[in-house]
């Protein structure tokens, strides 16, 4: 009788609560698939769709309970029947769901090799708010060298990763950020300008620093009411690229401003992106690896913690306390 493998610890959610409630559980480890490999998960950097889906409110329910995280970094331990795209100990990023755990399975075309001396906390922050980004600002804006962008929750998850982005394409850009440390972040990621947002005078200052033209491309993982007065600082023909919602308030957009301004609201799903478009979401995600191995892309990662932390990571995320990303480490 073959003996069974020990259980591995895993952080799992056992019902839909806000705040999330995570818990350090011992379950069976995952066993691939054809067609799937086997990773020992080094660290995942927890987002803010993380926590929407513990708590429920995310499009797609899970099925409780279940392991969380949703992108995560390490090394292949083992690869299913048909898999040559990946040996046992490559380094990988990789886009899975349950990754909060000392191993999880991946369809082989969601693990991204990494080069051998790849620092895996950095790249476990790559694969969702990377390729989010250059899908949203190239594909869905359309953006063109020497257009000016504008970065709302500039060091947030999505926020830091278009500040960089868009710096590599060739772009101005206005970064906003509520506090001095996240600006100071997103200066640091390739931001031309930052600007106070918990000001009332923002919207002004935006204008002045864009000049006639106005802002060509705004990205905006905020909502609530950033997103009319963003707006409002469009040029003509200009794109809003709405991302997400981490204020919490969707918010209301004056749709009348589009005809004034002959401007677009845009929205950006790298879920469906990557459901309905699987080979451009695999030709974005290979172009952010390639950047991160030659050095170009940098995740700002403000704070490490073990498993057992967990709730403490947890916080830090959603009270939006730090400027950077969290990563929990399995090891």
């Amino acid at each position: 009788m073959t003996a069974l493998p020990p259980p591995m610890k895993a952080l799992r959610i056992h019902e839909f609560a806000t705040p999330p409630r995570v818990t350090l559980d011992d379950v069976p480890p995952p066993q691939p698939a054809p067609g799937q490999v086997l990773i020992d998960v080094h660290a995942s950097a927890i987002s803010f769709v993380d926590l929407l889906r513990a708590e429920g409110k995310y499009q797609v329910l899970d099925t409780i309970p279940w392991i969380g995280g949703s992108e995560c970094a390490g090394t292949v331990a083992a690869v299913g029947e048909g898999v040559t795209s990946h040996q046992v100990g490559d380094k990988v990023a990789c886009l899975v769901r349950s990754c909060w755990a000392g191993q999880a399975v991946v369809d082989q075309d969601l693990a991204y090799r990494l080069s051998p001396d790849a620092d895996l906390v950095a790249a476990s922050a790559l694969p969702a708010a990377y390729c989010t980004a250059l899908y949203a600002l190239r594909e869905r804006g359309q953006l063109k060298a020497g257009e000016t962008v504008l970065v709302l929750g500039a060091a947030g998850s999505v926020g830091y990763a278009a500040v960089e982005i868009a710096h590599l394409l060739g772009a101005r850009v206005i970064a906003g950020a509520r506090t001095a440390d996240r600006r100071q972040a997103a200066l640091e990621a390739g931001a031309d300008e930052v600007v106070d947002t918990s000001t009332d005078a923002w919207k002004d200052e935006v204008k002045a620093l864009a000049g006639k033209r106005g802002v060509d491309v705004i990205v905006d993982p905020v909502g609530g009411a950033a997103t009319d007065t963003a707006f409002r600082t469009l040029g003509w023909g200009g794109r809003l690229l709405m991302v997400g919602f981490a204020s919490g308030d969707i918010g209301k957009l004056g749709t009348n401003l589009s005809i004034v301004k002959g401007a677009s609201l845009v929205g950006v799903d790298m879920r469906q992106c990557r459901e309905r478009q699987p080979a451009l979401a695999a030709q974005l995600m290979a172009e952010v690896m390639q950047w991160f191995g030659e050095g170009k892309l940098k995740p700002r990662i403000a704070r490490q913690l073990p498993m057992a932390d967990i709730q403490q990571a947890v916080a830090d995320v959603q009270h939006n306390a730090l400027a950077g990303r969290v990563v929990i480490t399995m090891g």
